[in-house]
C-alpha cells in the first residue's frame, strides 16, 4: 500500500477517537452514565466547553474528510502519485491530527493554521495531479 492510502487509512481511523471523545465525556458527565449511555439521550447533560470543541473538531473532520480522500484517490487511481505526493499526505495526516487536538483544547491560532497548512498540502497533491 502507497505512503498516500496509509495517511488516509489514519485518517479514517482519526474519525474513531474523533467520534468517542466527546461521546465518553457526556456519559461520564451524565447523571446515570449507564443509563444516559444506552438511552434515547433526549437530553444533554452539562459539559464543559472542551466537549462542545470536541464535537465541533469531529463534525470539522468528517466535512473535510471526503475532500481529502477524493484528492489521495484521484491521485492514487490515476498513477500520480510519488515523493511530492506521499510527503503532502504525511502533511496533511499530520495537520489534521494536530487541528483535531487543537480544537479540542481551544488554541485557535495553532488550530486555524494547521487548518491552512493541510489545505496548502492537499494543494500540492493536486498540482501533481494536474501537471
Amino acid at each position: 500500500m502507497s505512503t498516500d492510502l496509509l495517511c488516509l487509512l489514519a485518517l479514517a481511523l482519526w474519525s474513531i477517537p474523533l467520534n468517542h471523545i466527546p461521546a465518553l465525556a457526556r456519559v461520564s458527565a451524565a447523571e446515570s452514565p449507564l443509563a444516559w449511555g444506552m438511552g434515547n439521550r433526549d437530553t444533554m447533560p452539562e459539559v464543559k466547553p472542551w466537549v462542545g470543541r470536541a464535537d465541533r473538531a469531529q463534525r470539522n473532520h468528517h466535512d473535510n474528510l471526503a475532500t481529502i480522500a477524493t484528492v489521495i484517490l484521484i491521485a492514487q487511481a490515476t498513477g500520480q502519485t510519488d515523493g511530492v505526493t506521499a510527503i503532502a499526505s504525511i502533511a496533511v495526516l499530520g495537520l489534521r491530527v494536530i487541528h483535531g487536538l487543537a480544537y479540542i483544547a481551544g488554541i485557535p491560532a495553532l488550530r486555524s493554521t494547521a487548518y491552512f497548512a493541510s489545505i496548502v498540502a492537499l494543494g500540492a497533491i493536486v498540482w501533481r495531479i494536474l501537471t
